[in-house]
């Protein structure tokens, strides 16, 4: 039994994130920081809006999930956005940036977006213009 209970839990979370994106659009995916990298939140999801998935390294989680929210909400809207774009949001501007890696960082958004055989789906880089603040 004991063996079990990752792929349950593995199987649970997949359902959350099937259902959070089915109602909202998106999920947000948060990877905690290792000896390799730094910790960061990434939405699973706008890709199925036609618009590149959003990655935020080292913010504070709750900071990270404003942020990535208030930017899908804008996608959901209709906005596209593109590398080079500051955006005003209520917890600061942010700049976004072209992410060339981002198969090696958004595994579940390959997974589950990933055209097989296609390229890897298209992330940006969420980057502070300034400090960000919890709101």
């Amino acid at each position: 039994m004991e063996h079990s209970a990752p792929t349950h839990n593995a199987e649970q979370y997949e359902a959350w994130q099937r259902d959070t994106i089915r109602r909202h659009g998106w999920a947000l995916q948060a990877v905690p920081g290792d000896e390799d990298g730094p910790p960061y939140v990434h939405t699973v999801g706008l890709a199925g809006f036609g618009h590149p998935e959003l990655i935020l390294f080292a913010t504070a989680p709750a900071i990270a999930a404003t942020v990535l929210n208030d930017l899908g909400e804008l996608v959901r809207l209709g906005r596209h956005l593109a590398a080079g774009d500051r955006v005003r949001l209520r917890s600061g501007d942010v700049h976004l940036l072209t992410f060339p890696r981002s198969a090696e960082w958004l595994f579940a958004v390959d997974e589950l977006y990933r055209v097989p055989g296609g390229p890897p789906v298209p992330a940006l880089l969420v980057v502070p213009a300034d400090e960000l603040a919890a709101v």
